[in-house]
């Protein structure tokens, strides 16, 4: 049913950007980003005329900046589902087309064209969304499917290194059957075309190594005693190079270190690694593709991501100086929060970190995810993380691991309504806006509520 109505508002959209001008609004994430590049490349072969703006989030000033009337039509991409009640006034002015994967609104009206996969009881990405939308306008769209798989494992649509849902499956055999994706088995681990191997094991966080991870001199040391050369020929060896024998060894020391850390998952180390043909080596890997999109995205360097995507290759060089300054922004913020004993705490229910201006609030996410996943929080709780913004407001990032039965967007929307401010997300990702100075209150009702959650449980 998804796919049908897709394909039914795509020929309404058709006859609709001929008559009006188009205002496209993207998140800055690598789902966004990917969404925003799918589109923009659409539009540009139906020689549309558009405005596209990359945001952090729709807040209802966002929405008034827009000034949309009535001879725009407005495209939302991987944002807009959760926030419909604040689109009605556009509603009644013009036409609105929202192409999301976040928990949606149920609103209706005749002026909204909604294609979120929820609403069906289906599942994939914003980048596969756009991109199943591109395709049924033209199948000239079709060469944009690497965007859509590098979209989605950016979103962490992928479970253990796997894309999940049969839509996404779908998409990814087409991928692979027409040439535009080569899949592959092995190492779960980031930087296999550009770092140096003693650098993609400092910068692991998932898998987490334990004593390794978040060190490069007990990585270097590691790889020493497994007798395994960092250098060859004067030049640093990547896990590229590595051959079989070397890589089965590397596999089997971190699985130990892993077991000797007593974690559960200690063998789950392997994964499915999408590598995008035709592209330059260091955008091949679709998760490090993904990693330097959300670098840009968080750095506000929205311009060298839609480039990257559209294959301007003139980009590549700034996007890893742009990469390399997110790296050490996130581990200075690490580094921080680590060093704080007030930026911390632990409740019966949860995690929180109040990380005030020390850490961006384009990145807040980003470093919650990296405590759940490392083993530095309780992985039993969820994580809230706290970073002001630069207009007097606090950004909140919340992160729950995929065993929990919790549903994050209901508890956060539930949270902030006392605040009169906005939230949204994800089941186990999501985020919101409360005024500065409010944390801690927002943390004693998120408390509460967790309380009742687990009063219900038992």
């Amino acid at each position: 049913m998804f796919l049908e109505e897709l394909d039914r508002i795509s020929k309404i959209f058709r006859s609709i950007i001929e008559e009006k001008r188009l205002k496209l609004v993207c998140h800055h994430d690598a789902d966004g980003l990917c969404s925003a590049s799918i589109l923009v490349k659409m539009l540009l072969r139906e020689n549309v005329n558009f405005e596209l703006r990359i945001v952090k989030q729709l807040t209802i000033k966002d929405i008034k900046n827009l000034d949309v009337n009535e001879d725009d039509i407005l495209v939302l991409a991987d944002l807009g589902s959760g926030q419909l009640n604040f689109l009605k006034d556009v509603m009644e002015r013009t036409q609105i087309l929202v192409l999301d994967h976040h928990e949606p609104q149920k609103i209706k009206s005749l002026n909204l064209f909604h294609l979120n996969p929820m609403l069906y009881g289906e599942s994939i990405s914003s980048s596969m969304i756009c991109y199943l939308f591109a395709k049924s306008l033209n199948l000239k769209n079709t060469d944009l499917i690497d965007l859509a798989i590098i979209g989605a494992v950016g979103d962490k649509f992928d479970e253990n290194w796997e894309l999940k849902g049969e839509i996404s499956k779908k998409i990814l055999k087409e991928a692979e059957t027409i040439s535009k994706i080569t899949i592959l088995k092995g190492l779960r681990l980031y930087g296999r075309f550009e770092r140096p191997i003693h650098k993609t094991l400092e910068y692991s966080f998932d898998p987490f190594i334990p004593g390794i991870s978040g060190s490069e001199s007990n990585s270097i040391q590691f790889l020493s005693e497994l007798g395994l050369k960092l250098k060859e020929h004067g030049e640093w060896r990547k896990l590229k190079d590595l051959s079989l024998d070397e890589q089965q060894k590397l596999a089997s020391a971190i699985i130990i270190e892993r077991l000797r850390a007593k974690r559960s998952d200690a063998i789950n180390i392997f994964g499915e690694i999408y590598s995008i043909n035709g592209r330059p080596e260091e955008l091949q890997d679709a998760r490090e593709f993904a990693t330097l999109l959300n670098a840009c995205g968080r750095l506000r360097r929205h311009d060298v991501a839609i480039r990257l995507c559209l294959n301007d290759l003139t980009a590549i060089e700034i996007s890893k100086e742009i990469l390399s300054e997110y790296r050490r922004i996130i581990s200075e913020s690490i580094g921080w929060i680590r060093e704080r004993d007030d930026a911390v705490l632990t409740t019966d229910f949860a995690t929180y970190l109040f990380c005030e201006d020390e850490v961006p609030d384009t990145i807040i996410g980003t470093i919650t995810s990296i405590f759940l996943n490392s083993n530095l929080v309780d992985t039993n709780k969820p994580i809230f993380g706290f970073a002001n913004t630069d207009d007097n407001m606090v950004k909140i990032s919340t992160r729950a691991s995929r065993n929990l039965d919790i549903n994050l967007r209901n508890i956060i929307v539930k949270a902030v309504d006392k605040f009169g401010t906005e939230g949204g997300g994800h089941e186990k990702a999501a985020g919101a806006l409360i005024p500065k100075g409010k944390e801690k209150e927002f943390a004693n009702i998120v408390d509460n509520i967790l309380s009742g959650l687990h009063g219900k449980k038992s």
